[in-house]
């Protein structure tokens, strides 16, 4: 396994080391980055952030990593809390579901009060008409809170340092980062919901790095956030390294994201320890069942 070899970031004495920066703030990694030569690194740690990533320094960090090594950077956040600190994440999650399940009524709700028009009875029809009626305006009720609250909510989004950081690396030019460790980090579903669109959009851009290894161990991702990650397995055509240590999952978890492995060609390492929540045994079969269909994925659980 080819990529395994990238491990040692420290790396194997070919490449130039890391620059690690720990407790430091916004403000003093930017003065760091502007005296530190980057020929001389390849890639960036960050650990132990204090306070927030400005989109100032997150551009810097992305700048300083693109002048290092020509074979692909490393930019390491490790124990920095990049969440919002509250339970915006959470409620613009469930209110993102509950919203597609509110259009989903709607559309019913419109087609049955439609179809109504088609009854030969009259009472049939009508009771048909206002059934529909009531499932529109219920839905659209309760739609116009949802967007209201989602809207409230995506103000506070614009201010975390997880959406600052992504927001960013999307809007490099040229992306240089090939290892993206992102350990402990207070992430979110909804949060790895944005990276993985930005990794999608790299992988498709006609210059570039491509970000080949992802590393979320120790964010409480739990099996929700493991739909998200099935979905980018199954559209990535790059990522080769995925972990996810510690993260929370059950075997339902287990499931659902080793089933976007089905269709992936590019993974070679899934790993999965470290998550006690797990009933081994049920997720071993799940695993089991998707190896019939993908032979090079090696899955450590």
């Amino acid at each position: 396994m080819a990529m395994i070899e990238y491990v040692g970031e420290e790396h194997n004495g070919n490449s130039p080391p890391i620059l690690q920066l720990s407790h430091l703030g916004s403000p003093e990694i930017r003065n760091r980055l502007d005296i530190e030569d980057t020929s001389s690194y390849s890639g960036i740690r960050i650990s132990m952030l204090k306070g927030s990533i400005s989109e100032e320094v997150a551009a810097a960090v992305l700048q300083f990593c693109a002048g290092g090594s020509t074979s692909g950077a490393c930019l390491s956040l490790m124990h920095c809390d990049l969440g919002s600190g509250t339970d915006c994440e959470q409620r613009m999650f469930d209110l993102s579901n509950e919203r597609r399940v509110r259009e989903s009524e709607k559309v019913w709700a419109e087609k049955l009060k439609r179809d109504s028009s088609k009854e030969k009875e009259f009472a049939v029809a009508a009771e048909k008409k206002r059934k529909g009626q009531a499932g529109i305006d219920s839905a659209v009720e309760r739609l116009s809170v949802m967007n209201t609250q989602l809207a409230d909510l995506e103000e506070l989004k614009l201010q975390t340092s997880w959406y600052t950081l992504f927001n960013q690396l999307q809007a490099t030019s040229c992306n240089s980062i090939r290892k993206l460790e992102l350990s402990n980090c207070d992430l979110h579903a909804t949060g790895l919901g944005m990276l993985t669109q930005v990794l999608l959009d790299l992988e498709h851009r006609a210059e570039g790095e491509k970000v080949s290894w992802l590393t979320l161990d120790g964010n409480d991702l739990a099996d929700i956030g493991m739909g998200v990650l099935a979905s980018f397995l199954r559209l990535s055509k790059e990522i080769e390294v995925l972990q996810v240590r510690n993260v929370g999952i059950t075997e339902q978890g287990v499931s659902e994201l080793v089933a976007g492995l089905a269709s992936n060609r590019s993974l070679r390492l899934l790993d999965m320890r470290s998550n006690g929540l797990c009933n081994t045994d049920t997720a071993k079969a799940a695993i089991s069942g998707v190896q019939r269909f993908n032979k090079v994925t090696q899955i450590l659980l």
